[in-house]
């Protein structure tokens, strides 16, 4: 099973829906797989579009035969603390902080958090409060946006 074959079924629904695929995640349970699908929008995908793109994709005959009749279904949005699939999706979170865990440990260290600087040719800069890191985005297990809740919330009392 390829995950390109999964957004090759799944992106043609999404995009009826007036939504874009933000990614794929395949788990493996113990009884069954959970094939895990990432909705976004441009005005912020809702609880509808989840709703929606998983009733149609239920009737996808093709996701059966990739993972079985027997699979979970799982329509969610990234959510405020989204993980980062592809190297693109990074450019609009310059100067966020992102915490990411490394597939193989860099001088000892296998977990960054810091401010993402600099976005380019599939590295990325993330600067923590001691150090730069140019790491390259395909050695990175994880990349997780890591909200600041505090300069949230002061912008949602300001915005009142």
């Amino acid at each position: 099973m390829n995950k390109d074959d999964i957004e090759n079924i799944v992106n043609p629904v999404i995009g009826r829906h007036e939504c874009y695929l933000w990614g794929i995640e395949i788990l493996r349970g113990r009884k069954r797989p959970t094939l895990r699908i990432y909705i976004e929008s441009h005005e912020g995908a809702g609880i509808e579009d989840c709703e929606n793109i998983s009733r149609d994709l239920n009737y996808e005959v093709e996701l059966e035969s990739l993972l079985g009749e027997d699979f979970v279904l799982e329509v969610s949005t990234p959510g405020i603390e989204r993980r980062f699939f592809n190297f693109d999706q990074l450019n609009d979170y310059l100067g966020e902080d992102f915490k990411i865990k490394l597939r193989e440990p860099l001088n000892g260290i296998k977990n960054i958090s810091g401010s993402l600087t600099e976005c380019k040719d599939q590295i990325i800069t993330i600067e923590t409060s001691d150090l730069e890191y140019k790491l390259e985005f395909g050695d990175m297990d994880f990349c997780k946006l890591e909200p600041n809740f505090e300069k949230i919330m002061k912008e949602s009392e300001h915005a009142k």
